[in-house]
């Protein structure tokens, strides 16, 4: 693996390694000036350094460069190879042989280099202005942001060149917060400029009729008994505004619409309750929800109304844009806010931009078995499945749990699309490729109802959010705790349930525009304390594939400890003190009652054959329970 994948970008503690070492010998500095192959000195931001010591290959010591001379402190008596990354690319090496007095080092880096991008509409022939584009490195880091001016032109990133084939840049393009083209692969020669042209595969005009369905609760819509209601949209790019009136049937019309974000807004709104809300309008989807806040509801009130609707009075919580490198120390504070807490969370990998960040991979890999951590598909890349035929759908969607079941072990049964989107194909695929359940969002074009039984494949969408889009800032910004779980608890009154999602970005701290590798601690006190506000109110957590209420006797995560037990990994003890705490959480339910009993009795082997076979699906959930109701009633299993 190239070694740049080792370092930790962002603000981050210098690490050592071996440490014990460098404490039993005595030490030395040595300085590190780094410079251009034109004398400059160099910029230090963004720079890193990798020291090995002697001949190994492990990496002695990493650090992010704070001044340019920098110094570290090594053992004595030793030879070092200093490698130095500048953004995220190799940049040079030099070598010291340091004895018992301190060393100074040149090491000489060749020149940055000029990206610019240049951002088309389809056909490559027409502009866009205001496109954000996000300019990282090939391991996920983002380094620099611009936006494009009318001339679809960013500004021109001086970022250091490329000089190893494995080393490239990446142009993520968005709009707003709508994602629209990867452009990777992207070389910089020391000291030249580059013009990177991206064609986009949106209109510059959307001709298609876009319609807009106000909602007056969670399924009526605006009749012609109602007053008349005007909708009005605009453009947040151009400010240019149009309205339509709700016609009879309940829908607001807008055709010839240029593609961009815009703001929607509904009149009359005396009470406030009608929300002011963002869609982006680039052909791909043309009909949008918009539901009436409902007014704030006591929990006293929730339960009542809970007795009345279906509802398996829970909240699931949703990570989407799991990957490989970028802000993995984020995601993973994120991840284990839940792990340490026996929490359960649904985290959507991307499948094809996961498995090669082995502190990413090891994390999720140790934590598929716990309670209710639940590995769901979001697809791979981040182009919404409504772009593609039936055919292409499936085969995105095989690849997709292919990649992950080969980087952790799991099958996914639960899809989350990309940007939310999807239509009567992709639900197709699902089914047929062994899908449950989907969840998407109501704001794109996933109305309700939404039933918790019965179904082939389940819809359940996100009803709530920890952070939202600011277009005056171009980033994501985390939501306090007390807003999630007021929209949280609204889904739940008006649906039965809710899901909430995050987004790593929202719990990253942001300098000078660009997300780093740290936690935002502010904002990760926020997700606890909007977990514990849930457990307090008696509302169950539970991972999306566990909402309806016909799930599953048993949880398909236990399965993996099972056929542990069966074939000798775990012993009865072990096997018996799991299967007892799944009892007592009540995960699983039985009906006998414990006998005193101990571990010291003796499982029968029909017990451990059943459990065998309902790992690898011989035998049904039923049979499973009803081996462990044996160890219950013969006091093997007490609770």
């Amino acid at each position: 693996m190239n070694l740049k994948y080792l370092l930790l970008f962002g603000i981050v503690p210098l690490l050592l390694f071996g440490f014990d070492n460098a404490n039993a010998e005595n030490s030395q500095t040595i300085q590190v000036e780094v410079k251009y192959t034109n004398g400059d000195r160099a910029d230090f931001y963004g720079m890193s350094l990798v020291v090995y010591q002697d001949s190994s290959k492990e990496v002695f010591l990493e650090k992010q460069l704070e001044n340019n001379p920098d110094i570290i402190a090594v053992p004595e008596n030793h030879k070092y190879k200093i490698e130095i990354y500048a953004n995220g690319m190799y940049a040079g090496v030099g070598y010291v042989q340091l004895d018992d007095t301190s060393k100074e080092i040149i090491i000489n880096i060749p020149l940055s280099g000029g990206l610019k991008v240049d951002v088309f509409y389809e056909g490559g022939e027409i502009p866009i202005e205001g496109a954000r584009v996000v300019i990282k490195s090939s391991d996920n880091t983002e380094w620099r942001q611009g936006i494009t001016n009318n001339q679809g032109e960013t500004l021109r990133f001086w970022i250091q060149s490329t000089t190893i084939p494995e080393d490239y840049y990446i142009a993520d393009v968005y709009l707003g917060e709508l994602f629209l083209k990867s452009q990777k692969s992207i070389k910089l020669q020391p000291g030249l400029t580059r013009d990177e042209k991206i064609v986009t595969n949106i209109p510059e005009i959307v001709e298609d009729l876009i319609t807009i369905t106000p909602y007056k609760d969670a399924t009526t819509k605006i009749s012609s008994s109602d007053p008349t209601h005007t909708v009005t949209i605009t453009n947040q790019f151009t400010n240019e505004s149009i309205s339509s009136d709700v016609n009879f049937r309940g829908e607001a019309q807008f055709s010839n619409l240029k593609s961009g974000t815009y703001l929607v807004e509904i009149m009359p709104n005396d009470d406030g309750n009608w929300p002011d809300t963002h869609v982006q309008i680039v052909g791909d989807i043309n009909h949008f929800n918009i539901f009436k806040i409902q007014p704030v509801i006591e929990m006293e009130t929730v339960e009542d109304t809970l007795k009345e609707i279906e509802s398996c009075n829970c909240i699931a919580f949703r990570l989407d844009d799991v990957q490989d490198y970028w802000l993995n120390d984020v995601q993973i504070e994120y991840m284990n806010t839940f792990v340490d807490t026996n929490t359960p969370l649904t985290i959507g990998i991307i499948a094809d931009s996961f498995g090669d960040d082995a502190k990413m991979k090891t994390f999720v890999s140790e934590s598929k078995n716990m309670k209710g951590f639940e590995i769901a598909s979001h697809g791979v890349g981040n182009t919404p499945f409504t772009e593609f035929t039936l055919e292409e759908q499936d085969q995105k969607l095989k690849e997709s749990f292919e990649k992950i079941q080969q980087s952790v072990g799991v099958k996914p049964n639960v899809f989350i699309p990309p940007q939310n989107r999807f239509n009567e194909d992709t639900k197709q695929v699902l089914i047929e490729n062994g899908f449950t359940h989907i969840s998407s969002s109501l704001l794109h074009g996933d109305p309700p109802p939404f039933p918790l039984k019965g179904e082939t494949l389940y819809r359940f969408p996100e009803m709530s959010t920890t952070g939202a889009y600011d277009p005056e800032q171009n980033i994501f910004v985390g939501t306090s705790h007390e807003k999630t779980l007021s929209d949280a608890l609204e889904g739940l009154y008006t649906y039965g349930f809710a899901v909430i999602t995050s987004h790593p970005q929202e719990f990253s701290t942001v300098v000078d525009g660009t997300y780093v590798n740290q936690i935002n601690e502010e904002q990760i006190s926020e997700l606890r304390l909007l977990i514990e506000k849930i457990q307090d109110k008696g509302i169950k957590i539970v991972p999306i594939g566990m909402i309806n209420i016909d799930s599953k006797l048993v949880p398909e995560w236990i399965k993996n400890n099972a056929g542990w037990w069966a074939d000798g990994s775990i012993d009865d003890e072990t096997f018996v003190q799991g299967i007892e705490y799944l009892v007592q959480e009540k995960i699983i339910t039985v009906s006998e009652k414990s006998q005193l009993g101990s571990y010291d009795q003796i499982i029968p082997a029909w017990i451990k054959n059943n459990v065998g076979w309902w790992a690898d699906g011989s035998i049904d959930d039923e049979t499973f329970v009803q081996g462990i109701e044996y160890l219950v009633k013969n006091g093997i299993i007490t609770y």
